[in-house]
């Protein structure tokens, strides 16, 4: 039979740009988040991108691709023998060793070899005259097999599939994944044809009627049901599968290019339903990565406060008011700061560089240390309330946190806030009116060190910039102490965005599933 299937669409090319837009958008979807949905949402994923890459883009793009008949079913269900049968030759294997098929097995008429999909990338191909022109008939691995590759490939040439003959047998008709399968398929709008095979005289009655019942139940009550009788072992006569011979006869005289269009159809039907879907999953992922980073700032924003308006003061206690009162004490190297013949000695000079290296060792250090200990404050605190709930997305996302590496970065972070708050000082106390005659006594790093010491509260410090700078200096204490405060916020803020880092995710945002929303809308105006 000399036919085509014909283009029934009025846009192939507009429809292929759209597939492949809606598969590069729900490519990158991430939904990582325990929601109680995820592994559903996942899943779906998977689905729509392997439905998409093995059927419906390449469906679009081959528009003159023959419709692809897979067989398949459960282990030990003869589906090589069927095929054997229907095509009146032994062109597939058959026999005991399982699973039998390894490698699927494609057979199409001679002239549609150099039109066949992306299927035959998947398969050993093999031309025979047995096969009417228009289709393509795939022997396809076990379902069930205990093989995890034979099972992959299965499920795959089912999502490529336009007819999907199901072969099953008494023993075997009622187990769970073939039926799931039937579901999809036929949620696709995929054709389905039912082969039960083996079936002796004894319970044919019996199992014909469960069968039956079984369809109707999962409302496939339309599906053709062929039974095959249990009168060879291993061959099957043409004539005893002519029913599903001329079955498939039928539909490569009369229908293959409707059945590709109504799979198409269907497929399309569904994955519009599925990106619906998708949405929906995206909208509750981002709605849980909202609650959970604005716990995450609240803690943020409690930690910032709660240690009160004068907790820079606790950096200038212990050691460095010590290091300030055992150097400015009498005959210390700093007692002395008025621009006087003795200030400008050699070893005066080089006994407050050691004294002024000490303080700033010690400051730096107790800087750090408040830093770090106010991030790790903030830690704490966003750790105790995301863990609240046990296997809920603010107990995952604490998980995420690897504490070891989470303190490395905290004090690396500290130590260059504390750093670049020391230059500024430096840069402060420039400014200071007087500034020119502190500079010729202690440089300008010591003139900055000073107004630091100051700023947290060292009252000795404080008079020795009053004694340099011929002024109080407090406003630049204040602007000091501000942007040390500033530096405080710095670090709890990077501890809050490190905390929320596994939610940044584009697909986790709350704009993100507008855009499944878009391709669908796309897909509904095309088809």
């Amino acid at each position: 039979m000399d036919f085509r299937p014909i283009k029934t669409w009025s846009y192939p090319g507009a429809l292929l740009d759209a597939l492949t837009d809606t598969r590069r958008v729900i490519s990158v979807v991430e939904m990582p988040l325990p929601t109680g949905r995820e592994r559903e949402a996942n899943e779906l994923v998977a689905q729509m991108i392997d439905q998409l890459d093995h059927h419906l883009i390449p469906r679009v793009r081959e528009e003159t691709s023959p419709a692809v008949v897979v067989v398949g079913g459960p282990t030990g269900a003869g589906k090589s023998t069927v095929v054997n049968a229907l095509l009146g030759e032994e062109l597939t294997a058959s026999g005991v060793l399982r699973p039998t098929t390894r490698v699927p097995h494609l057979f199409h008429h001679p002239l549609d070899g150099m039109v066949l999909d992306a299927v035959a990338k998947r398969a050993t191909t093999h031309p025979t005259e047995a096969v009417p022109r228009g289709l393509a008939i795939v022997d396809s691995p076990d379902l069930d097999s205990v093989r995890g590759e034979n099972r992959a490939v299965a499920e795959d040439l089912l999502e490529a599939a336009d007819l999907w003959v199901f072969v099953t047998t008494p023993a075997r008709y009622g187990d769970a994944i073939p039926w799931n399968a039937l579901r999809k398929a036929t949620d696709r709008g995929a054709s389905v044809a039912i082969v039960l095979n083996r079936v002796t005289p004894d319970v044919a009655a019996q199992v014909r009627r469960e069968l039956v019942s079984r369809l109707a139940q999962e409302r496939l009550q339309g599906l053709p049901l062929f039974v095959i009788p249990e009168d060879a072992k291993v061959d099957i006569p043409r004539d005893v599968v002519g029913g599903l011979g001329r079955w498939l006869d039928t539909v490569a005289a009369s229908s293959a290019n409707t059945i590709v269009e109504r799979t198409l159809h269907g497929g399309i039907a569904a994955m519009k339903e599925w990106l619906e879907q998708l949405a929906e999953h995206m909208d509750d992922q981002a709605s849980a990565a909202k609650d959970v980073r604005s716990e995450v700032r609240r803690c943020a924003a409690q930690a910032e406060v709660e240690a009160g308006d004068e907790w820079y003061l606790e950096i200038g206690a212990g050691p460095v008011d010590a290091r300030w009162r055992q150097a400015t004490a009498e005959r210390g190297p700093l007692f002395r700061l008025s621009n006087s013949m003795w200030v400008k000695r050699r070893s005066a000079r080089e006994a407050r560089d050691s004294a002024l290296g000490a303080i700033r060792a010690d400051l730096i250090a107790a800087v750090e240390a408040s830093l770090s200990h106010a991030a790790a404050t903030a830690t704490s605190k966003m750790m105790k309330s995301l863990g609240k709930v046990d296997g809920g997305v603010g107990a995952w996302l604490a998980e995420q946190r690897d504490p070891r590496d989470a303190r490395i970065v905290r004090e690396r972070r500290a130590a260059d806030a504390a750093r670049t708050w020391l230059d500024t000082c430096g840069s402060l106390a420039l400014e200071l009116s007087g500034s020119e005659g502190g500079r010729a006594v202690v440089g300008d790093a010591g003139l900055g060190l000073t107004l630091a010491s100051a700023a947290v509260g060292v009252d000795k410090a404080a008079g020795a910039l009053a004694v340099l700078t011929r002024e109080t200096g407090t406003d630049a204490m204040d602007k000091a102490r501000e942007q040390l405060g500033g530096a405080r916020r710095y670090v709890i803020s990077k501890e809050a965005l490190d905390m929320m880092k596994p939610t940044d995710i584009v697909s986790l945002s709350p704009e993100a599933s507008s855009k499944v929303r878009l391709r669908r809308a796309e897909l509904r105006a095309l088809l």
